[in-house]
């Protein structure tokens, strides 16, 4: 499939918009401080603080 087609940017364009909403909902609920502080966490197990 050439890379220029309508199709293909048609599904292009989706699955960003798909993405983009996902982490929209993922942002609503509390997710990003979530996986924030569980990396945060990680990291310092990792150096030896924790």
């Amino acid at each position: 499939m050439n890379s220029n087609s309508p199709k293909t940017k048609w599904i292009t364009m989706a699955v960003f918009l798909i993405g983009v909403a996902m982490i929209g909902f993922g942002i609503a609920r509390g997710e990003a401080v979530t996986v924030m502080t569980k990396a945060t966490s990680i990291c310092m197990q990792c150096i030896g603080i924790n």
